[in-house]
Parts: C-alpha cells; sequence; structure tokens
C-alpha cells in the first residue's frame, strides 16, 4: 500500500506543472463561454442603469417586510437608491444619493447624520458592490490585469449544476462565481459580507432564479440572496433600463 501511494504522488508530482496548467485553461475557458453567453462585450458599453424592482425582505428583529426599489447607478460609483419598505402600517422611505465621496441619506424626507462609523460601513459595501459588479461583466476578468482565479469544483445551484470560479484581487474580498454548466450564464455569486448594520459577518449567496434579454445581453430578472443559507432577499426587477451614461445631477440631492 505505501508503495502505491508513492507512485501515486510521484505521478502527482511530476504532471503538476501539467495539471496547473490544465486547470488555467478551465477557467480560461468557463469565463470565455460566460462571456459569450452573457455578450459581455455588448454589455461593456452599457456604463448606467436605471430599474424598478419589488421583493420581500427578512429584517432582525421585525421578520418578513415587503419593499419596492428605484436605483440609478453609474460606474465607477455614483449612486442614487431609494427603498421604501412596508413594515406593519408603517411605511419607512429612505433615499441615498452617493457621487464619490459625497453621500446624503434621508428617511421620510428627514436627513440622516451619518456617524464616522456608519459613513464608513456604507462606503465599504460601494466599493464591495463596485468589485463585484466589475468581477461579474467578465471581460475585466479575461482582458484585465490583477485577478488571481482557480477553479473550486461543482455543486448545485437550485438544482441545476454549476461550476465555480474563485477570483482573488490584492486589497479586495474574495469572490467566487459559480456559472450554469449547461448555458454558460453566471448562476450564483458568493462572497462574505457584514449583515447591514451589525459587525456579523456571512457568507451571502446572490442566486439569479431568471434571467431576461434587453437589446440581446441576458440580465438578472429575479434574484434570491441568502445569508448563511437562510433566505434573506426575494427580488424580482420589473422595470430596466441600460444606458451609457446619465446626468450628474442624478445622484446629487
Amino acid at each position: 500500500m505505501r508503495r502505491v501511494l508513492l507512485s501515486i504522488l510521484s505521478a502527482v508530482v511530476l504532471l503538476g506543472f501539467s495539471v496547473r496548467a490544465r486547470a488555467a485553461d478551465d477557467v480560461k475557458d468557463i469565463l470565455t463561454k460566460a462571456a459569450k453567453a452573457h455578450n459581455s462585450e455588448k454589455l461593456e458599453k452599457y456604463k448606467a442603469a436605471k430599474s424598478k424592482s419589488k421583493g420581500k425582505m427578512n429584517l432582525a428583529g421585525v421578520g418578513e417586510v415587503e419593499f419596492t426599489q428605484e436605483v440609478a447607478a453609474m460606474e465607477p460609483n455614483k449612486v442614487k437608491d431609494v427603498l421604501e419598505l412596508k413594515v406593519g402600517e408603517q411605511t419607512i422611505i429612505r433615499t441615498l444619493w452617493y457621487n464619490g465621496d459625497k453621500m446624503v441619506v434621508e428617511a421620510n424626507g428627514k436627513e440622516v447624520k451619518l456617524s464616522d462609523d456608519m459613513l464608513k460601513d456604507i462606503k465599504e459595501r460601494f466599493k464591495d458592490a463596485e468589485h463585484m459588479g466589475k468581477v461579474a461583466k467578465l471581460l475585466p476578468l479575461l482582458k484585465g490585469k490583477g485577478y488571481e482565479m482557480s477553479l473550486v469544483g461543482e455543486e448545485k445551484v437550485e438544482g441545476k449544476p454549476a461550476v465555480g470560479v474563485l477570483v482573488k484581487a490584492k486589497g479586495q474580498k474574495d469572490i467566487t462565481l459559480y456559472f450554469n454548466k449547461e448555458t454558460g450564464l453566471l448562476a450564483k455569486v458568493q462572497h462574505r459580507t457584514k449583515v447591514e448594520g451589525t459587525d456579523k459577518e456571512v457568507t451571502e449567496d446572490r442566486i439569479i432564479v431568471e434571467y431576461e434579454k434587453a437589446d440581446g445581453v441576458p440580465l438578472a430578472k429575479k434574484l434570491l440572496i441568502k445569508h448563511d443559507g437562510e433566505k434573506y432577499i426575494e427580488a424580482e426587477v420589473v422595470e430596466r433600463k441600460m444606458l451609457e451614461k446619465l446626468d450628474d445631477s442624478e445622484f446629487t440631492k
């Protein structure tokens, strides 16, 4: 038995370089197929978007609440986000403007004073979201520099086989992209994040349940977000416009 194990180990050592090269080829093949499925060359021209969505969210200490959300965004770091929550008989409207390093938040029309810790937390979230959005466009991974990628094996996402690619970048959190093995479309994005308003870290799974095509580009129609395997948000995009740019006035109160 010891001799057999040594023979296997010797074979692994001898094949080490070819195994690593094949893994690198596999990653490139997976991303190339995904980029084609997503029509990434065309998607790349869109630097801005407007969307309306609705869904349900599980809030700690409250339970499941309904929400609607309207978002205007433009790369790399401009966002206007209007979130309306129905909590019992109460309606809460939170509006956020973010334009580079400037941020204003309102709750039901009244400006919210942000502490340094709150401001730092929100900006950290935007930084993570910016990185995630860039990675999910795929072309930066295929054409850019500064990314380290490796295979993480297969698993089923919503009952369908998917293969995972771990993406590492200096100064950024690790992200794992799972692609549907049949279609090549992105099925899930997994990363570590903090629960909003707390210091608790969780593994967040963003699962694309359904796609729709806009101008020949497949985009997420229905989304399921889980925290440590538990349902956190279910959302559906009800209206969307993909744009090449938006006026800066969109992102200033």
